[in-house]
């Protein structure tokens, strides 16, 4: 290893929301030229990993599927392959997510006090884990604050706010006072890889079969195949905490990639056919 590079909180991983587990870590390896691999935790997204709402940077572009397959080879050699990866999924894994909006589509079209942040439900394949999240940008860089619930909390987000503790009151406190409610549901199959580097981890996903569905209620689930596509490229993140990774800046100019904005919300309105509903002009934040 290099010297003078920093693991801080090596000797326990952490679970989907950043705590201690209280298990042993794995070793740390060097898996290319100052690039470190460490343990689980290194494979969530660097916007949540350790302190989950410290801002990072993500890079987004739309390529095509032979290019998307030469980026995962790629990544396959210089990362690693998220600890979720189903060989029967092409080493990808399923992911749902139910996005909030006014009925008057406020978040889509960033009115005021609608352009920093969006809220979302999220499920990984058919678990039955929930997790509730927000998501903020601001100067380019995105921060994520989530939690998990079991699906019989889902019944609390539908009832009106009340001051109770449980662990989504936040989530339920925000949506309520933006007058937030179900709108789309968002399904692709995500292929990711992790690594970490001296200003912490990062992250490399390639999302593909991406579809959209208006919501059914607060229902979370596959979408059916003849939901429309959002587009028929693959969509490809790079994440990352401070600075531009070495590895990431040669990668950007080995496959020519320009990053540009990508917004799957403001993808799945459009073909869902929704995009000229006006705008309400909301609550301020």
């Amino acid at each position: 290893m290099s010297e003078g590079v920093a693991f801080p909180s090596l000797n326990r991983p952490s679970d989907e929301d950043g705590q201690s587990t209280g298990s042993a870590s794995a070793d740390i390896r060097e898996i290319a030229a100052g690039l470190f691999a460490r343990h689980e935790a290194a494979s969530l997204s660097p916007s949540l990993w350790q302190d989950r709402e410290e801002p990072a940077f993500e890079f987004k572009f739309q390529v095509d599927q032979t290019k998307a397959r030469d980026l995962a080879t790629w990544a396959a050699e210089h990362l690693n392959l998220d600890p979720h990866a189903d060989p029967q999924l092409e080493n990808s894994y399923r992911v749902h997510g139910l996005y909030f909006d006014t009925p008057f589509l406020d978040v889509y079209h960033r009115s005021p006090g609608f352009k920093k942040r969006k809220f979302r439900l999220r499920r990984y394949g058919e678990g039955a884990t929930i997790f509730l999240e927000q998501k903020r940008k601001s100067a380019g860089r995105v921060a994520k604050r989530r939690v998990p619930i079991g699906e019989g909390d889902l019944a609390r987000l539908r009832e009106p706010y009340a001051e109770v503790e449980w662990p989504g009151v936040w989530f339920h406190r925000r949506i309520s006072q933006r007058q937030l409610q179900p709108s789309c549901l968002i399904s692709y199959c995500r292929q990711a890889y992790f690594g970490h580097n001296a200003e912490g981890p990062l992250r490399m996903t390639l999302d593909r079969q991406v579809r959209a569905g208006d919501a059914n209620g607060w229902s979370i689930a596959t979408l059916a195949d003849g939901g429309p596509t959002l587009t028929e490229q693959v969509l490809l993140e790079l994440k990352f905490r401070r600075h531009l990774p070495a590895l990431f800046k040669a990668l950007m100019q080995d496959f020519a990639l320009t990053p540009g904005p990508l917004s799957k919300y403001r993808l799945a309105i459009q073909s869902l056919g929704r995009a000229n509903l006006g705008a309400g002009g909301g609550p301020d934040a």
